[in-house]
């Protein structure tokens, strides 16, 4: 029993607890390996979220930075008062999802500001050289899409004619040379960066109307600078616009109010100008005294019926004054400038003009006025003419068609303008002209309608076949590498430029492109078409490849 007893206290139980200490240790050891092996794995888990993240993040930028750069990239190809209007609106609208973006903005922002004030400051001198409307609208055109090279080659071919070279060498070189310094003193106020201070940017403006005195002066004497008036009579004054403001009478305060001539007016002033006359200008007719009497209509009787000869076209649809080229806009801004009276000024403005922004008539010494188509092709008055009928074959007001077709009606004139041709001819190429403009309607009045604007449909009305051939190429998404070439995503044919597609169906009353692709679609698409579904005025027909909303 002793020997039991020792070999249990000195063998059995301390192998026994030998053993089980052994296993502890062991087992320690194993949960620290664990514990060193399950940090092990953390740590690299978490290098790879880490990574994983970053790289997440850096594709969300890069797409934020795509995006941006196309919502920009929108603005390239307008004018430079809508571009830079266009900019504004972004910083406001807070649309920029990266730093790159809002630098990229800022930077054109600050240019496009710099470009326009460049192309108000050569339009504020443009007047010297006595240009009729043709030339100038071309020139203006060229200058307010930034396309300034080419508005000063134009400007020197009208100098070209207006000061031979041939008869005065002297004075064309002359005034050519001044021309030139007076682009670059406006090319050196092209400043995005800030880099001038404002004494700096006064030595320029200042020498840049030292040179306009200069050419002024220099052209004065020459008599073929003058444009002359058109029929036999002696031209008294002449009225312009909407509500065609007389020159004679208003120009001073025109040049006041505006620094320009009446005749230089767009539509939009030529409405806050004429409530202006409402409300100060009053005059005395028949013991009456109102600012209305400035128009003859307002106070001059129909010989028939005896009554006022405005209220032929007073209270009428917004069709009907829209008839002539008058924009929506247009009449809600004489609604707001006249208030109670806009009933009487609509009428009164189409009696006057039917709407025509262009509408120029001349008064006659010995009473009488003169308008219309002249003899002489490409005459001031001819061109006057033409543009107001390609205007109306279009739909769009004159002002909106020279910033539409510019470019392709001065292409057209090089090709035509010869010397010696008849007015059959010329008309007759007018006609031809008209009738390959881009989306008109023939004369219609129904204004132009949403086209495919780019890729193997460009210029065909939607269907629900092209639709659904768009919708495929909508899905593609190689623009980004085309993007990442260097290439403008504005015109591109796949992927982010289909934006339109979408904001189309919107139009339409619908959320998204592919609702296009249904019954309803094809029905909706159709209506627009045929004028079953009337415009809403939501589609900017003045930029080809976007759609406002």
């Amino acid at each position: 029993m002793a020997d039991a007893l020792d070999t249990l206290l000195n063998k059995t139980l301390p192998n026994f607890l030998g053993q089980e200490i052994s296993n502890l240790r062991t087992e320690a050891r194993f949960q620290a390996q664990e514990e060193r092996d399950q940090k092990k794995y953390l740590q690299e888990w978490n290098r790879n979220e880490t990574r994983y993240q970053d790289k997440i993040r850096s594709e969300r930028e890069e797409r934020n930075e795509e995006r941006d750069r196309i919502i920009i990239s929108r603005g390239f190809e307008m004018d430079l008062d809508k571009k830079n209007e266009y900019y504004g609106q972004l910083v406001k609208s807070g649309r920029m999802k990266s730093v790159f973006g809002y630098d990229l903005l800022e930077g054109e922002m600050s240019r496009s500001r710099s470009e326009l004030d460049r192309s108000s400051t050569l339009m504020q001198g443009i007047d010297i050289y006595n240009l009729d409307d043709f030339e100038y609208n071309q020139i203006e055109n060229m200058y307010k899409s930034g396309n300034f090279e080419k508005g000063f080659e134009t400007l020197n071919d009208a100098l070209d004619r207006k000061v031979d070279p041939k008869n005065y060498p002297e004075i064309n070189l002359s005034a050519k040379s001044i021309a030139s310094r007076i682009d670059t003193n406006a090319k050196a106020l092209v400043d995005p960066l800030n880099l001038l201070d404002a004494k700096q940017e006064d030595a320029i403006r200042g020498e840049i109307g030292l040179l306009q005195s200069e050419l002024s002066t220099l052209l004065a004497p020459l008599s073929r600078l003058k444009v002359p008036g058109i029929g036999g009579g002696k031209v008294l004054s002449t009225d312009y616009g909407l509500f065609q403001i007389n020159d004679t009478t208003f120009d001073k305060h025109s040049q006041s109010f505006f620094g320009k001539p009446t005749k230089r007016l767009n539509p939009e002033e030529n409405i806050r100008f004429a409530s202006w006359i409402v409300k100060n200008q009053p005059r005395t007719i028949g013991g009456v005294k109102s600012g209305w009497n400035n128009w003859s209509v307002f106070f001059g009787k129909d010989k028939k019926t005896g009554e006022e000869l405005y209220k032929k076209n007073l209270n009428k649809s917004d069709a009907y004054y829209m008839a002539g080229g008058l924009s929506e806009s247009n009449l809600r801004l004489i609604e707001r400038e006249f208030g109670n009276d806009a009933p009487i000024a609509k009428a009164v403005m189409f009696s006057e003009s039917s709407g025509k922004h262009s509408s120029i008539n001349q008064n006659l010494a010995g009473g009488g006025s003169k308008g219309g188509m002249r003899a002489k092709p490409f005459s001031p008055e001819w061109n006057k003419d033409a543009t107001a009928l390609l205007a109306s074959r279009t739909g769009l007001p004159p002002e909106q068609f020279n910033e539409t077709y510019g470019k392709d009606l001065t292409q057209w004139v090089g090709k035509i303008n010869r010397e010696g041709i008849s007015n059959e001819r010329a008309n007759a190429e007018l006609e031809k002209f008209a009738s390959k403009l881009k989306g008109h309607v023939g004369g219609s009045g129904e204004g132009l309608k949403f086209t495919v604007p780019s890729g193997k449909h460009q210029g065909k009305k939607l269907n629900k076949s092209i639709v659904t051939d768009l919708l495929k190429v909508k899905r593609q998404d190689d623009w980004r590498d085309e993007m990442r070439k260097g290439k403008i995503i504005y015109g591109m044919t796949s992927g982010a430029k289909y934006e339109w597609l979408d904001a189309f169906a919107q139009e339409l009353g619908f959320d998204s492109a592919e609702e296009l692709n249904s019954k309803e679609g094809a029905m909706a698409m159709k209506d627009y078409y045929s004028g079953k579904r009337s415009q809403t005025g939501q589609i900017d027909f003045e930029q080809p490849f976007t759609i406002t909303r």
